[in-house]
């Protein structure tokens, strides 16, 4: 069988990338519990302005009870701050060598070939992004995704939040208060009592947690202590992040979820409703088309996202670290 030289293979390995991409985008959507929960809430924006802007709600309108003729408060008040966040970019590399072309001759081997690396791919891209997701963006020198450590901090550790400054005992209806969170670094031994205490500080009103996303160990705790009737197993269609394929316990009315890049000993109590991911329109999982070395017999691509996570109420939700 004929060999194909590298620009030849190239097309044909290109149109196999084109066609397996959508496998690498539901790959994201499909293996982190955060991200298909967003995704069922309508919560992913496609975006492409020069920076990521999500507005922080802080305060309430002006209103309140009146008599006939009393004259209403018109005053603008302010409620809203904007959040600022670079982009952060993601790649995933497939390089293809001569020799690999030479081994694999034929068009028909070439795209076998590349299936298997986007089947590689497809799983490798969102574990980069799912490394980061529960860490505080300062990996890969603050490249990384803005994670929920650093979003849903109180202001002990991480002073600020989008641009907008925390303060330590920061009033209600201030910008400070509405990006702090509710942290508990001391944890202890898991108990129903300590979740459920964690659990109500983020509740205000008709507002709380919808998914809680831990670790294996932690999960299988909450797993012995449970209900049956409150256990579903992947693929039940009578719970929201079981038919999507995560086993799931609930405790009060929140889906509790295994995601193996939690840091050990971590609970993340998380109010998705207030929670954005945010793609950029010209890197969501983007392919470069093939690039061609001068020095090396080799063809080089890569899929490209950039993005960022976005809590625009960081204080209706929760961190416990150090649960055993």
């Amino acid at each position: 069988m004929a060999h194909l030289d590298n620009r030849v293979a190239g097309q044909i390995a290109a149109l196999t990338v084109d066609y397996r991409i959508q496998e690498v985008v539901d790959g994201f959507f499909g293996s982190n519990p955060l991200a298909a929960r967003l995704l069922q809430r309508d919560n992913v924006r496609i975006d492409g302005a020069d920076r990521v802007q999500q507005p922080i709600i802080f305060n309430r309108l002006a209103g309140g009870s009146y008599s006939d003729l009393d004259g209403f408060n018109v005053a603008r008040r302010r409620v809203v701050m904007p959040a600022y966040f670079d982009w952060k970019q993601y790649y995933v590399d497939i390089t293809i060598s001569g020799l690999d072309n030479l081994q694999n001759s034929g068009a028909a081997k070439v795209i076998d070939l590349t299936n298997t690396l986007m089947d590689v791919a497809s799983t490798s891209g969102p574990d980069y992004i799912g490394d980061d997701i529960y860490l505080d963006g300062s990996g890969n020198s603050s490249k990384a995704i803005s994670g929920l450590r650093l979003a849903l901090d109180d202001g002990s550790t991480y002073t600020t939040y989008g641009g907008i400054t925390r303060s330590s005992g920061a009033a209600a209806g201030t910008e400070s208060f509405a990006v702090s969170g509710q942290v508990d670094t001391t944890g202890g031994t898991f108990t129903y009592g300590l979740m459920n205490q964690r659990f109500q500080d983020a509740v205000i009103g008709r507002e709380k947690p919808d998914l809680i996303v831990t670790t294996q160990s932690i999960w299988n705790l909450w797993w012995d202590r449970a209900q049956p009737s409150q256990r579903f197993n992947a693929g039940d269609e009578r719970n929201n992040m079981a038919s999507i394929g995560f086993d799931s316990l609930v405790f009060n009315g929140a889906d509790v979820v295994v995601d193996s890049n939690v840091p050990s000993g971590q609970v993340f109590m998380l109010n998705t409703r207030w929670m954005k991911m945010i793609c950029h329109t010209n890197r969501m999982w983007t392919f470069t088309d093939w690039k061609y070395p001068t020095n090396q017999d080799a063809m080089i691509g890569q899929l490209l996202w950039a993005g960022e996570l976005v809590v625009q109420q960081p204080r209706l939700c929760s961190f416990i670290s150090n649960v055993s």
